[in-house]
C-alpha cells in the first residue's frame, strides 16, 4: 500500500463475480451507445453529433475491452469514496485517503486473487485510451509473427504513435460544440461516418494526417476492431454458459431494427 496504489486480496468467487458485473454493466452501455450512433448516419444529423456520438461508442467499446481483460477505470463519488476510506482505514489501521479517479487491475498472484487500485493522473477519457494503448502493446507481444492479428495490432500501434494514443478523445474535444463543424455540415463538407467504411483498409493503409475527417475514420476503424474483439469473447462466454445472450436479446426486444451479433474475421486465442 502506498499513497497512489492499494492492493486488496479477495476470495476468487467474490472477485470474479464483481468483475463479471462490471463487464456486463459496460456491455449494456456499449449496446445502448451503439444504438444511439445508428441515428447519426447520413445527412439528417449534424456533423458535430455524428462524430461525438460515434466517439462515445468508441469510448464505451474501449472501456468494455479493458474490462474483458480484467482492468478498467473507476470513479468513486464523494459518498462512496468516504465509505471506502473508512472501511479500509478500519481494516488496515492506517488513515487512508482515496482519490475519486482510479484504475483497477485484477490478477492471480501465486494463488492469491488480487485487485490493485492505482491513482489515475489523467482524466477519465485520456486514461482509457492510454490504457488501451498499453493493452495493444501487450497483445502485440503475445500475437504470432505474420498473423492477421499482429498486422492489425501493429497498424493500430502505428496510428497511436503518430496521432497520439489519446487521439479519439482529442478529436472529440475539437469537435464537440464547435460552431465551425456545424457550418461545415451545412456546406456538406464534413465526412459523415457510416458502416460502409472498410475499417481493415483504413487501419492497414494509415497515413499521417491533420484532417479531422480522416482522423474520425481512423477512430471508427479502431472502434470496429475493438467491437470484433469484444464480440468474440462475449460470444465464447455465452457459449460456455450454454445460454443465449440475454442482454442483447432484451435490448433487441425493444427495437424495430435489431442489433446483429457481430461476426469477427479474426480468431483470438
Amino acid at each position: 500500500m502506498s499513497d497512489s496504489e492499494y492492493v486488496f486480496h479477495f476470495d476468487e468467487d467474490y472477485l470474479y463475480k464483481a468483475l463479471l458485473g462490471d463487464i456486463e454493466l459496460f456491455y449494456i452501455r456499449k449496446i445502448i451507445q451503439k444504438a444511439d450512433s445508428e441515428f447519426c448516419k447520413g445527412d439528417g444529423i449534424s456533423a458535430n453529433w455524428n462524430i461525438v456520438t460515434n466517439y462515445y461508442n468508441a469510448f464505451f467499446a474501449a472501456s468494455l475491452m479493458l474490462r474483458l481483460c480484467h482492468r478498467g477505470n473507476i470513479f468513486f463519488d464523494n459518498s462512496i469514496r468516504r465509505q471506502l476510506e473508512i472501511m479500509v482505514s478500519n481494516i488496515t489501521g492506517a488513515v487512508v485517503k482515496l482519490e475519486s479517479n482510479q484504475f483497477y487491475e485484477a490478477y492471480e498472484d501465486n494463488g492469491n486473487y488480487v485487485l490493485k487500485l492505482t491513482k489515475a493522473n489523467d482524466g477519465t477519457h485520456e486514461l482509457v485510451w492510454r490504457k488501451m494503448d498499453t493493452l495493444i502493446n501487450e497483445m502485440i507481444m503475445l500475437s504470432r509473427a505474420g498473423s492477421d492479428e499482429k498486422v492489425i495490432l501493429t497498424a493500430i500501434k502505428q496510428i497511436n504513435n503518430t496521432l497520439k494514443n489519446t487521439f479519439p478523445s482529442q478529436l472529440r474535444n475539437r469537435v464537440n460544440y464547435q460552431t465551425a463543424y456545424g457550418l461545415e455540415y451545412i456546406d456538406k463538407k464534413l465526412f459523415q461516418l457510416n458502416e460502409n467504411i472498410d475499417w481493415v483498409r483504413y487501419l492497414i493503409g494509415f497515413t499521417d494526417t491533420k484532417d479531422d475527417n480522416q482522423i474520425a475514420c481512423y477512430m471508427f476503424a479502431y472502434t470496429k476492431f475493438i467491437e470484433h474483439f469484444c464480440s468474440n469473447l462475449i460470444a465464447e462466454y455465452y457459449e460456455m454458459k450454454g445460454n443465449e445472450n440475454g442482454i442483447l436479446k432484451t435490448v433487441n426486444s425493444h427495437r424495430t431494427i435489431k442489433i446483429p451479433k457481430d461476426q469477427s474475421i479474426f480468431v483470438f486465442s
